[in-house]
C-alpha cells in the first residue's frame, strides 16, 4: 500500500487539531471518573473525555481546596494536551502549561490553565528504524481552558473543561 504524501499527513493532523480546538475532543461524553450527577449538570461545559496517548489522567485530589485544585487542573491540562498532540511512539511533544488562577464560583472550584506547545514525529517505526519520511508536525498555539471541579452527591470528582474564550 502506498503511503500518503507527507504534506497530506501534516494537513490531516492540522485539521484534526483545529477540530479539537473548536471543541470536539473532551467535550462530548463522560468518562468513568466523571459520571454526571445532579451536581455536575449545574457546572458549565461537559465532563472531560480522556484522549488516547501515553499520559494517564491524574488522580483526583482527595480534598478539594485552592492548592489541590490548582495542581490537579494544571497537571490534567498538561497530560490532556500532551495526549492530544501525541501521534505515535516517535512523537516528541514540547509543551508548557501554567496555572493562571483558582477561585470558587457557583459553588464549585474554577481553575484556569494556559498551554502552548508543539509536536514532531520523526518517522521511526515500532522497531526504532527511521523510514526517511518525517511524521506530522502539530502546533498547539496558546490556549486557555477553564476547569470546573466539584464533588457529586455520591462523592465522585466531577471535572468539566471549557474554552476560556466562551
Amino acid at each position: 500500500m502506498r503511503r500518503p504524501p507527507r504534506a497530506l499527513l501534516a494537513c490531516s493532523l492540522a485539521l484534526a487539531l483545529v477540530a479539537g480546538c473548536l471543541g470536539s475532543p473532551g467535550t462530548s461524553s463522560p468518562s468513568a471518573t466523571t459520571s454526571p450527577s445532579a451536581d455536575s449538570t449545574s457546572l458549565p461545559g461537559d465532563p472531560v473525555v480522556w484522549p488516547d496517548g501515553p499520559k494517564e489522567r491524574p488522580p483526583a485530589p482527595a480534598t478539594l481546596n485552592e492548592s489541590s485544585v490548582g495542581e490537579y487542573a494544571e497537571t490534567h491540562e498538561y497530560r490532556y494536551v500532551y495526549n492530544s498532540l501525541w501521534f505515535d511512539p516517535s512523537t516528541e511533544v514540547t509543551l508548557e502549561c501554567d496555572l493562571d488562577g483558582v477561585d470558587r464560583d457557583r459553588g464549585a472550584w474554577r481553575a484556569t490553565v494556559t498551554c502552548t506547545g508543539y509536536s514532531n514525529s520523526d518517522g521511526r517505526t515500532d522497531n526504532g528504524t527511521i523510514t526517511g519520511t518525517p511524521g506530522p508536525h502539530a502546533d498547539y498555539f496558546t490556549q486557555t481552558w477553564v476547569y470546573w471541579i466539584d464533588r457529586s452527591d455520591d462523592g465522585d470528582t466531577v471535572v468539566h473543561r471549557v474554552d476560556a474564550a466562551e
